[in-house]
């Protein structure tokens, strides 16, 4: 009797182990086509071994209608019953991002994931040349679309629905999570949205702004990359202990008031080491962000102080080249602002700041990430933590404080906004992660919190940790003691870090 039981439980762990294995390469006979607004078939389905730091999963690859392509991760065991979405970045064009949702997949998520519709790097959009479909999946239909896909092969593999579907993204993945709460309330329970795109009208002239304000008429830079430093130097030993703290962070930049006229050369000065007028015209030119022919601003955003040292080489070339925004910002509108596509002979130079921004209105309702009703969001039961970099390059700062700050209002106040939306501002922390700031931070454990327990993230650890891998890169929880080189406390907006 004794042996008969023994045979029968290894038959019954033998048969659940070919269970295991076999739901990855038996979901490709499966027919995804009459997903609701997300028809969607599989092209590939293989196991992937266990790793000291994630488990075996499945990885699936497919597309749905159209060009939207996916790809999910699925635990073959100890599936936690939760999704987790994982934002792109850019102009997206790929799947490599995925590799930063393998922290949430070692916790046991299925995690998903899309190109936002075309093929391309991340830095050119050519792919949206003339194709106004491809500019709608890219902007909103992907990922709804590749939600409900997800939703719905998470079901067929377990055979049952995930309890609860969660969100995280930076830059263009944060403006995918922000539009999520506003056009598609039901698609998730949690977001996390990290330096959104989107969430300014001046987003796309920030970039060519930026990239034009250090060139002269014939397209020559005015100031030399190696005098970037200095006036980094300059800005940390007038802001840095502004806050009582002299650590080489600048808690919140818009304490301090600085003018690079202060660098003015002089009679005898080592002109290495100061600024002719040109050269302060072209920072002065930064820091104020895009203004018409009458000095009028065009968007309330701009690099803040202390953001000089991600300037090399965005917004100024390196060795005499042009800005990495130059080509950036170009290719925006290039393909994708205007109702008509200028094409790939279009310049940066081309842009007229008096009559081209209003034209950006065809853009602007597809891309708009700014819309500060969360309504629905929020009646729902939805939570969203927002964080945004202090010396972040690509997103302004205060396009998203300024965000934050108009969703107050609608929503009845702080209050109100703070019982399901929470915004944490970085010190010295670049666009996502990177610089000398505590760019990392356990969201996935305080949404998770706040969603499932009904604990709000009073306060977040955040960690600068060595050699960090910066906005690409994946970290995983918990952090290694070994690797911390600083740590600060950050509490909710606006509140400052401690």
């Amino acid at each position: 009797m004794r042996t008969l039981l023994i045979l029968s439980i290894l038959l019954l762990c033998a048969n659940a182990q070919a269970a295991d294995q076999a739901q990855c390469s038996n979901l490709l006979s499966r027919d995804f086509s009459r997903i609701p607004d997300a028809p969607a078939q599989l092209t590939s389905a293989k196991e992937v071994t266990a790793t000291p730091e994630a488990p075996a999963y499945c990885k699936i690859e497919g597309y749905i209608s159209g060009s939207i392509g996916f790809e999910l991760r699925l635990p073959q065991k100890n599936w936690n019953g939760k999704m987790m979405f994982q934002g792109c970045g850019g102009y997206c064009g790929s799947l490599i991002q995925m590799e930063q949702c393998m922290d949430a997949l070692a916790r046991g998520h299925a995690c998903v994931h899309t190109d936002l519709g075309h093929k391309s790097t991340a830095t050119d959009a050519k792919w949206a040349y003339n194709n106004p479909q491809g500019e709608i999946d890219f902007y909103y239909r992907a990922t709804h679309a590749t939600a409900q896909a997800g939703k719905a092969i998470i079901a067929a593999a377990y055979d049952q629905p995930a309890s609860r579907h969660y969100y995280q993204g930076c830059s263009t993945g944060g403006r995918q999570g922000l539009i999520s709460a506003q056009l598609f309330p039901d698609d998730f329970e949690g977001i996390i949205v990290g330096a959104p795109a989107g969430v300014s009208a001046g987003g796309g002239l920030h970039l060519i702004w930026s990239a034009l304000a250090n060139l002269d008429k014939n397209g020559e830079p005015i100031m030399s990359a190696d005098k970037v430093p200095m006036i980094a130097d300059a800005v940390m030993k007038k802001c840095d202990a502004i806050d009582g703290h002299q650590d080489g962070l600048i808690d919140d930049p818009r304490r301090c008031a600085f003018d690079p006229a202060e660098l003015k050369c002089k009679a005898g000065h080592n002109k290495s080491q100061c600024l002719n007028d040109a050269e302060i015209g072209a920072v002065r030119k930064i820091y104020s962000g895009a203004t018409n022919k009458n000095g009028v601003r065009l968007y309330n955003a701009a690099p803040m102080l202390g953001s000089e040292p991600t300037w090399v080489p965005v917004f100024i070339g390196a060795n005499g080249q042009k800005p990495g925004f130059y080509y950036f910002g170009g290719d925006f509108f290039r393909f994708l602002a205007f109702a008509e596509d200028p094409g790939p002979s279009w310049r940066p130079e081309d842009f007229d700041f008096d009559r081209d921004p209003p034209r950006m209105g065809y853009n602007r309702h597809l891309n708009d990430a700014a819309d500060p009703d969360l309504r629905a969001f929020k009646a729902r039961g939805g939570k969203l933590i927002a964080y945004q970099g202090w010396r972040d390059y690509s997103v302004p700062p205060l396009a998203v404080v300024d965000y934050y700050e108009m969703v107050e209002r609608v929503m009845g106040g702080r209050g109100p906004t703070q019982e399901f939306f929470r915004l944490f501002m970085l010190p010295g922390v670049d666009h996502c992660a990177g610089g000398p700031g505590p760019a990392r931070m356990d969201l996935i454990a305080a949404l998770e919190n706040w969603v499932e327990k009904g604990s709000a993230p009073d306060e977040l650890a955040a960690a600068r940790i060595k050699n960090d891998p910066g906005i690409l890169g994946n970290v995983y929880f918990p952090l290694k003691p070994a690797d911390i080189e600083l740590t600060r406390t950050i509490y909710p907006y606006p509140a400052p870090p401690r």
